[in-house]
């Protein structure tokens, strides 16, 4: 004989407490109380409750969903920090709310881009959107604003005070990385940056060049895609040149790991020969040999505030933009630990 299928009705009879509260315990109103929410959900697992989503979304009008449009190629998975993130991301949202879905597509920049949001849009395929790698002038963000979507960007962008946005203390972070290599006796250090279109590469550019004027020393910056063997070609032409860098600073861990491998490659220690700090503390800074310094901030602390203040806004709990600023801590691996320049 077939099992009789578990419902809401079912769930409230079980815990003596209403539908309603049932329904909004599992969609995560911040409403329910912590002890009522989580017998909820013991009693989903103890019952065997399967939402049925398309009935849920016809009566709510929303999916339980969280879009990540990615901005790379489709199928270009090479992108270390977009990886990472959403790993962590993805745990984050489960321990949150495991009845809301992440999905992640693709949404490259170009022509497609914005229709593939308004498509998301138009579907009602999600309730809200993280959007990733912000630029200073973002058609996303625009977009998004005049259709009235829940969103927070990952990063800011120069309309921030109209969104929603987490981001990294940039500029206090890298004025930290490289006032170390300049203890460290260093006069000779050059920045590796982010493209100029990522709002993130001026907050990086801020935070060194305050360092260096600080110190008297002559700021050299150069911009760089993380992909398709830039940094590698450009690493390698740096080191080769007569009045070549000690102290590299670099946008990405990327970026850093391709500065070793130049170094290593023209039989320079990358140890003991020259100083490299890369930023985000992603697994290529350390599983290659040496291990590379890197500026560390904690993926749980973004995922984390960006569910809360989606939550908020999908709940109808927020009327005014919020955001949170999360601070860097400079980690000191092979790559920075045992040089002196005298």
């Amino acid at each position: 004989m077939s099992r009789k299928k578990t419902t809401l009705k079912s769930i409230a009879e079980y815990l003596n407490i209403s539908v309603t509260t049932v329904s909004r315990a599992l969609s995560g109103y911040d409403d329910v109380s912590p002890n009522t929410r989580r017998q909820v959900e013991e009693a989903v697992v103890t019952l065997g409750y399967v939402p049925n989503l398309a009935a849920r979304r016809l009566v709510t009008g929303k999916s339980d969903a969280i879009g990540i449009l990615l901005p790379v190629s489709y199928g270009d998975m090479r992108d270390h920090f977009l990886s990472h993130f959403l790993l962590h991301f993805g745990r984050s949202l489960h321990s949150h709310n495991p009845n809301l879905d992440l999905i992640v597509s693709y949404a490259p920049e170009g022509e497609e881009e914005l229709s593939t949001y308004q498509r998301f849009i138009d579907s009602q395929r999600v309730d809200a959107f993280v959007v990733m790698r912000t630029r200073k002038d973002d058609a996303r963000v625009n977009l998004l604003l005049e259709n009235k979507v829940p969103f927070v960007t990952h990063g800011r962008t120069l309309s921030s005070e109209k969104h929603n946005w987490i981001d990294t203390d940039a500029i206090t972070g890298f004025e930290l990385a490289t006032q170390s290599l300049i203890n460290k006796g260093h006069k000779n250090i050059v920045l590796m940056n982010l493209p100029e279109r990522m709002y993130t590469s001026d907050l990086r550019l801020e935070g060194y060049q305050k360092a260096m004027r600080q110190a008297g020393l002559m700021p050299e910056v150069y911009v760089t895609e993380v992909s398709d063997n830039i940094p590698h070609r450009l690493s390698l032409a740096l080191l080769k040149r007569q009045n070549a860098p000690t102290g590299f600073i670099c946008a990405s861990d990327v970026i850093a790991h391709e500065v070793v491998k130049a170094a290593k490659e023209l039989g320079i220690d990358p140890c003991a020969d020259i100083n490299v700090i890369g930023c985000d503390d992603l697994p290529v800074s350390t599983l290659g040999d040496p291990t590379i310094s890197t500026l560390k901030s904690s993926f749980e602390d973004h995922s984390n505030a960006i569910i809360s203040i989606l939550q908020a806004q999908m709940n109808g709990h927020l009327t005014l933009p919020r955001n949170k600023l999360i601070n860097y801590e400079l980690i000191e691996r092979q790559t920075s630990e045992n040089i002196t320049i005298n």
